[in-house]
């Protein structure tokens, strides 16, 4: 798909947020570059690592890293998914950093997110 403008997000789901908060920011050597209730962003050269709690969708573990690739058109770039056999898993939702979002299973059982931002919404705060 031409669309597809490469990775923009990594997000790990954490069972304890405020202690990976700790963690990421000792590993990382640095503060998030977003902090809301419910998510919090540092940003890794030109991307996104972001943490989340789990929940009753993704746990946190092996399976709850996520990487979401940018698009142009979160609609269509879905639509083209769910077109080669993807389901709709998540979303599509505005994330808490009010960029849109979504995240859909392929076939055999992977998550792909997909983000749809403009240059203006690249985390900043």
């Amino acid at each position: 798909m031409k669309d597809i403008t490469g990775v923009e997000e990594i997000i790990y789901f954490v069972s304890d947020l405020s202690g990976a908060r700790i963690w990421f920011s000792d590993l990382l050597g640095a503060e998030p570059v977003f902090e809301e209730a419910g998510y919090i962003a540092f940003r890794l050269g030109n991307t996104n690592l972001g943490i989340h709690p789990e929940d009753q969708k993704t746990s946190h573990g092996v399976s709850g890293q996520v990487a979401y690739w940018g698009v142009e058109d979160l609609e269509k770039a879905k639509n083209y998914f769910i077109e080669h056999g993807c389901t709709l898993f998540r979303g599509p939702i505005i994330g808490a950093d009010g960029v849109k979002i979504c995240q859909l299973t392929a076939p055999f059982g992977n998550a792909w997110g997909l983000v749809e931002k403009q240059p203006a919404d690249i985390i900043t705060k």
